[in-house]
């Protein structure tokens, strides 16, 4: 049976206050030292909050990695299908052999082979697993323009070329390659990869235009525009394999003669972050997770958020001349039910991005990192098996002043007045005190300081405590001072 961790509001109380009383941003410090007359008191209160599934809308995608495959959840029975776009960097230093020594036909330089390789971080499913692939050149003529804002709703498709002679390749692959030798393949420099081989012509091109035109591999810009636009990584068929690749790279394997002998050569590119890499995400089946009124979701890659409603009048109601010490948010996680029947369960997002919903889309596009003030992280507690938001007493506080701000609430307003200001803005702002959770991945500088935030792209899945018929619960500390 699905089973949650629940605390009774006395439960509830005594870790909170264990937890908060010395937390640095309580407003509270020094109140120890003060004469006894100017003493404040302290009161709490636990307030219901709702929470929903909302479908995941597209963000600013800011990544390294690509997401390849197709998995059905067994805990949910939604579909992801990951495809990519990749483009390829030149070095500027480098070179090709001296043309007269190229090997040729007809006078004209060639290429031997050509392979791309998609190496492989992680993956997700199961090893042998065959899944169709297919390969598209991109379109020259219509690049992604550089510095442009990329979503994670790009369509790739408007980026393929249609062209008849462009370059495209259908196959197949699984994460464990039989067709390499168990020697190579279980050795500890061997690094698990997919492979495609493309027709040599390709790469012959590519060597001609570098003796013609060598100015189109001095910069990534010419290089993508005259040379290689490149490809797009689109799954056909299979289901149960996700990778997560790490680098995708493009070898041209070429004769050339030295000092006598035979010589066999390569050019490689390779997506880097110095040239545009997407991902494109299709999601299936979520409609009865986001409209279920009984729990919450979260799952990734870019499928189903929970949103937070804050109950912030409530919250002042009686406190208007009060401070908020601290606010507790706990969000319990469901266990998976699945997961004692299947070798494949998702994990729970290992951290998770509490934002404004007004300001979703702009924290991405800035590369914003947690403020404390409009936004926050939680990790994932195997211990405790849930999310924890330690004190948002100053998201609450900003709300507050937000809403009277913008009602242009006066304190010599009168009830009537003062309500009839807030009823009118929040009709306008019906978002004000609403946060938005979804998943994230963080990096931090040598002194442990958060300096980039990234949507967290790989699988993963949670189901939380939460929505209309089972409220979560938000505990807040008052203080004022005695008069």
């Amino acid at each position: 049976m699905t089973r949650a961790f629940h605390f009774s509001i006395f439960q509830l109380f005594t870790i909170f206050l264990l937890l908060t009383s010395c937390d640095d941003e309580t407003g509270s410090l020094g109140i120890n030292t003060m004469p006894s007359s100017d003493q404040g008191r302290t009161s709490q209160a636990i307030y219901s909050v709702v929470s929903r599934s909302i479908a995941a809308d597209s963000l600013a995608a800011y990544t390294a990695e690509s997401y390849l495959g197709r998995v059905t959840d067994p805990e949910t029975n939604a579909t992801t299908t990951c495809n990519y776009i990749a483009q390829f960097a030149t070095l500027e230093a480098d070179d090709l052999p001296d043309i007269d020594a190229m090997h040729k036909e007809d006078g004209l330089v060639v290429a031997d082979s050509v392979v791309l390789n998609l190496y492989i971080k992680s993956y997700y499913g199961d090893s042998v697993n065959s899944m169709k692939l297919g390969v598209y050149e991109l379109d020259s003529a219509n690049v992604i323009p550089e510095g442009e804002k990329i979503y994670t709703n790009i369509d790739p498709e408007d980026y393929v070329s249609t062209s008849p002679h462009a370059m495209k390749k259908e196959t197949s692959f699984a994460v464990t390659d039989f067709d390499i030798d168990d020697t190579i393949r279980f050795a500890s420099r061997y690094n698990k990869n997919i492979r495609i081989h493309l027709p040599a012509s390709y790469g012959t091109r590519i060597l001609r235009l570098f003796y013609e035109h060598p100015e189109y591999f001095r910069n990534n810009y010419s290089f993508i525009h005259h040379v290689m636009p490149g490809f797009y990584f689109k799954i056909l068929g299979g289901n149960g394999t996700m990778v997560d690749i790490d680098i995708t790279t493009l070898t041209i394997f070429f004769q050339f003669d030295a000092n006598g002998k035979t010589y066999t050569g390569f050019k490689r590119v390779a997506a880097t972050s110095e040239v545009i890499q997407c991902n494109y995400f299709e999601n299936r089946n979520l409609q009865p997770l986001i409209e279920a009124e009984d729990y919450t979701f979260i799952k990734s890659p870019v499928a189903i958020f929970t949103e937070v409603e804050l109950p912030v009048e409530t919250i002042y109601q009686n406190h208007r001349n009060d401070s908020i010490n601290s606010a507790r948010l706990v969000l319990p996680r469901y266990n998976n039910d699945q997961a004692i029947n299947s070798a494949y369960t998702l994990p729970a997002p290992p951290k998770l991005l509490m934002v404004l919903k007004g300001q979703l889309h702009q924290f991405f596009e800035n590369r914003s990192v947690p403020d404390t003030r409009t936004s926050y992280l939680a990790d994932f507690s195997a211990t405790d098996n849930s999310y924890t938001f330690s004190n948002i007493a100053n998201l609450i506080s900003y709300l507050h002043r937000l809403r009277d701000n913008g009602a242009k609430v006066r304190a010599t307003d009168s009830e009537a007045t003062r309500k009839a200001k807030i009823e009118a803005w929040e009709a306008d702002n019906p978002d004000w005190n609403k946060v938005v959770l979804l998943p994230v991945t963080t990096s931090s500088n040598s002194r442990g300081e958060i300096v980039d935030v990234s949507n967290d792209l790989s699988m993963a899945s949670v189901k939380l405590v939460g929505s209309k018929n089972n409220k979560l619960q938000l505990a807040v500390i008052y203080s004022s001072f005695s008069e």
